[in-house]
């Protein structure tokens, strides 16, 4: 089996069965109004709306759309929004949750690889995914990423990011809230940021969560003190960016 398919299945495997767990509609209900919102409230998403600007009447793609939390969002900002998964059983819920938020005919769900996105050139103004890079193949995803994508359309990513050796180690090893099994995904590091990056006309990154990666051990709770001593150490000291848990990329065609 070529390797691309092997990683693929191990994925599927992985996503189908988390998604197959029992939810009730009440569990699937977003407590953010909109994409804004969520962006504003979920820190490792910072950044991304206003770097998209307003999303109203604009064609969206999210890649790797898990169970519909972020493609449901976007279509309640008034997008018409694409959203693929490899996982059937995502989709399945993710159609779900968007008929719960009466979006579900602003959000067309397919099942596809982010590899070969089965959409023509130039089709989408918007392409935007949480923690789905690392999943990919860089050297054909990043094409596909950028071919779908009109003139001047934007990109933007948020990533966990795999260069600080004690993370990759509680990532592996230790216990903590909300933690997910291991698939054949791979935390970025500094050469694949630039390979995402090459394609684009403009591009950038922005590392994030020093010491608020702390926030995932307790839950996702906020500690704003600590958010505030992150902006303060990765402003003055650069180095210690590449300890960061997540990064941001944005992009344009």
């Amino acid at each position: 089996m070529p390797v691309g398919q092997e990683v693929h299945r191990v994925e599927v495997e992985k996503w189908d069965g988390i998604a197959a767990r029992a939810r009730s509609d009440l569990s699937l209900r977003l407590h953010d109004a909109d994409f804004g919102a969520y962006c504003a409230r979920v820190s490792t998403m910072a950044g991304i709306a206003p770097f998209l600007g307003p999303l109203g009447g604009r064609d969206v793609l999210e890649i790797g759309c898990g169970m519909g939390e972020i493609a449901t969002l976007l279509a309640c900002s008034g997008a018409r929004v694409t959203a693929t998964d490899l996982s059937s059983q995502s989709i399945a819920v993710a159609r779900r949750r968007a008929r719960l938020h009466d979006v579900a005919d602003c959000v067309e769900f397919v099942v596809a690889p982010g590899e070969q996105l089965p959409f023509p050139d130039e089709r989408f103004d918007v392409v935007v995914g949480k923690a789905i890079l690392h999943h990919l193949d860089v050297r054909l995803a990043a094409h596909e990423v950028h071919r779908v994508l009109r003139p001047g359309g934007w990109a933007a990513f948020s990533e966990p990011l795999g260069m600080n050796p004690a993370l990759t180690f509680a990532r592996e090893h230790l216990p903590y809230p909300g933690k997910n099994p291991r698939g054949a995904d791979r935390p970025l590091d500094k050469a694949d940021l630039a390979a995402w990056e090459a394609p684009f006309r403009e591009a950038g990154h922005r590392e994030i969560q020093l010491l608020a990666m702390a926030e995932r051990a307790v839950g996702g709770h906020r500690l704003p003190l600590v958010r505030r001593l992150d902006r303060y150490l990765l402003a003055r000291a650069p180095r210690l960016r590449r300890y960061c848990r997540y990064v941001v990329i944005t992009l344009r065609k």
